[in-house]
């Protein structure tokens, strides 16, 4: 692997750990009301970032194919089947810098990691909430079957774009973008969340 791409994986590993922490997939009451909550709060960090991704110039290389690993629409889609309002969802005010190349390129880094790591938490929801691509989760379904390959076009794209000397910038902008995301959870969070029944002694 590109040290680049392995300086982001060992670089992010602590904040991505306490991200998964926030998002209760597998907690043994998780329901379709509590989805719904998710995937408001998924839209409304990815309908900003995205926006300020498409205003960097530098990353319309033919060989991103930036749009095309937008997501947001995919959101949108599960909220209407979900019974929600895309327009009422709340936006994320607290976004990671977006002004040069490599930011951007940090950021999407963040962003299409989770779209692989999306197959797992997919996976959940077929067997707990009986939801897919079409019915819910189109978003964790993104690329379908693709997946795969276009993490590596991505992988291959960041190795060729990102020189030695910058790879430290790199990371601590996919840092940022990971930090604002986990901030972004916690404040969003519904205020009663899974909490374990009291007993009386």
């Amino acid at each position: 692997m590109n040290n680049v791409l392995d300086l982001l994986k060992t670089g992010t590993a602590d904040i991505h750990q306490l991200i998964e922490q926030r998002v209760p997939v597998f907690h043994e009451d998780f329901n379709l009301e509590d989805y719904a909550n998710l995937v408001e709060q998924f839209f409304g960090f990815w309908a900003p970032v995205e926006a300020g991704l498409s205003k960097v110039a530098a990353l319309r290389e033919p060989d991103l194919a930036l749009e095309s690993r937008f997501k947001c629409s995919l959101l949108r889609e599960d909220l209407l089947i979900l019974g929600r309002d895309p327009s009422t969802v709340q936006q994320c005010e607290t976004l990671p810098r977006l002004d040069t190349f490599l930011q951007g390129l940090a950021c999407l880094y963040v962003l299409e990691g989770s779209t692989l790591g999306g197959q797992i938490i997919s996976r959940r929801l077929q067997e707990k909430l009986q939801l897919s691509a079409g019915s819910g989760a189109s978003f964790l379904n993104a690329y379908g079957g693709s997946v795969g390959a276009r993490w590596i076009e991505f992988k291959r794209f960041v190795s060729a774009s990102v020189r030695p000397q910058d790879a430290d910038d790199v990371v601590e902008a996919a840092r940022e973008t990971f930090l604002c995301f986990y901030e972004w959870l916690g404040a969003t969070a519904p205020a009663i969340s899974h909490q374990q029944p009291t007993t009386n002694n």
